[in-house]
């Protein structure tokens, strides 16, 4: 999977990511392991970090963007018998009431994930009013990057969704190497950090 970013490289911060089916499965996901009924049961407001943001796009997103039959609580309010059978990735297309389609949310939307996980629609009108926030600051200068997702930044990325609310960029600007495409020539390249 590939992930964009929009990074103010000024402030060395992701503002948001754009990204397509794959990695908003993959986030959603997250919420198949019991983390999602602790959520729950502690709130998502009083959770460290921001997986109590992403369980809350969960619960406020529209389900015209959700595939066909998808029942909310399946991510909401899982239990032990939603991860038999199914991969905690992508729920089999018998489970989710679609023919041939699997995952939770519609292939045909890019989706805007902020730095501390909260997920909508990709919209212009969004994107600006995202960035005209962060511009607030002085010396705001943009960047646009794309990250390579494998099984490290995965499991990288759930362990920071639980102890921050700047998940993206404690992952891909702050760890000690970083895997990325260039945007230009999309040659993957490894970038260390300045000592």
């Amino acid at each position: 999977m590939t992930l964009k970013l929009l990074i103010d490289t000024a402030h060395n911060k992701v503002l948001f990511a754009e990204s397509g089916k794959d990695f908003i499965d993959f986030m959603f996901s997250l919420l198949l392991l019991p983390l999602g009924s602790i959520i729950k049961v502690v709130t998502p407001q009083n959770m460290l970090g921001s997986i109590g943001k992403l369980y809350q796009s969960v619960d406020n997103i529209n389900e015209a963007y959700l595939i066909a039959n998808l029942d909310k609580s399946t991510l909401l309010q899982p239990t032990v018998s939603s991860l038999t059978g199914a991969s905690p990735l992508l729920l089999s297309s018998a489970e989710n009431g679609a023919a041939s389609v699997e995952g939770f949310v519609k292939g045909v939307v890019t989706y805007m994930i902020t730095d501390d996980l909260e997920v909508t629609p990709m919209s212009a009108i969004s994107s600006i009013t995202l960035i005209t926030r962060f511009s607030i600051k002085k010396d705001v200068r943009l960047e646009e990057k794309m990250v390579v997702i494998g099984m490290e930044e995965g499991i990288a990325l759930l362990a920071a969704s639980l102890q921050s609310a700047t998940t993206l960029t404690d992952v891909f600007l702050n760890s000690s190497t970083k895997k990325t495409v260039d945007s230009q020539s999309n040659v993957e390249e490894i970038v260390e950090p300045n000592v």
